[in-house]
């Protein structure tokens, strides 16, 4: 039987009892789990690429867990929807796909869950060991724990990302949300061999990266990118499927610029 240490009062209000790793300034360990949609999520993954990592350990008979995750997926749409900055990712304990499936209907969750039995969230809980429900953390690129989410409300995640320098950004859905860049030139586009040359100007290749975003709002990392001369570099695209994508284009202490761009194989 599952159990969980709340206190519930009058109201939905409860106290986060500690779990014996999750503290803030703990490694946080690497794991794999496939969410009850089919896609798999690797911790270090998205700590490699700079983003932060919130994750939230859940059942769905946890009665304070349903009265907080509505909160929390707003907290998730006003961070970016996952296609920005942060990263939400639920980690379930010992229900089964359906089960989240179920629950994730229910309470209108739009941020990945990945279920305890059929997921891989019951070794996640264990590793983290996790004791109370829910417990919500911060990971950020040190690999370790930054801050916990107690209780877990969007005030309070406006509150605490301010402190780690996050702030709101809109959810990528929709090439409707972004324009190309004209003064950047990408060719071929489509691509049809594997590469993508960018040429530009006014920016400083060396201190650029290149992140490949689907329209799904899902990354598939850094491009491994390869300079030509001072105002070209080219990208690697082989390993990434046929489709339509939006090239980002961080620079430092600037906003990311985004191109839209095709991938044929």
């Amino acid at each position: 039987m599952k159990t969980v240490c709340f206190s519930l009062l009058f109201t939905l209000h409860f106290s986060l009892f500690t779990s014996i790793s999750a503290q803030v300034g703990n490694p946080a360990p690497d794991f794999t789990v496939t969410d009850v949609h089919g896609k798999k999520h690797n911790l270090y993954e998205y700590l490699n690429q700079g983003k932060k990592v919130v994750l939230d350990f859940f059942f769905t008979d946890c009665i304070p867990c349903q009265f907080y995750s509505p909160q929390v997926n707003l907290a998730y749409e006003k961070y970016g929807c996952n296609t920005q900055d942060v990263i939400f990712l639920s980690i379930d304990y010992n229900d089964t796909g359906a089960e989240v499936i179920d629950y994730e209907n229910k309470y209108n969750i739009k941020f990945p869950s990945a279920s305890g039995r059929n997921g891989g969230g019951n070794a996640v809980v264990s590793q983290y060991q996790i004791i109370a429900f829910p417990t919500l953390i911060l990971i950020d690129s040190t690999k370790k724990i930054i801050d916990k989410m107690d209780p877990p409300t969007l005030v309070v995640f406006d509150f605490k990302f301010a402190q780690h320098g996050i702030i709101p950004k809109p959810c990528l859905t929709s090439t409707s949300n972004y324009s190309n860049d004209e003064s950047i030139i990408v060719y071929p586009n489509p691509s049809h061999d594997g590469n993508l040359l960018v040429s530009f100007s006014n920016s400083n290749l060396e201190q650029s990266q290149f992140e490949l975003i689907d329209y799904s709002g899902k990354s598939f990392g850094f491009l491994q990118n390869t300079f030509i001369d001072e105002n070209t570099c080219s990208l690697d695209v082989n390993d990434i499927p046929t489709g339509n994508y939006l090239l980002k284009l961080i620079e430092w202490n600037s906003e990311p610029r985004y191109l839209k761009i095709s991938i044929l194989k």
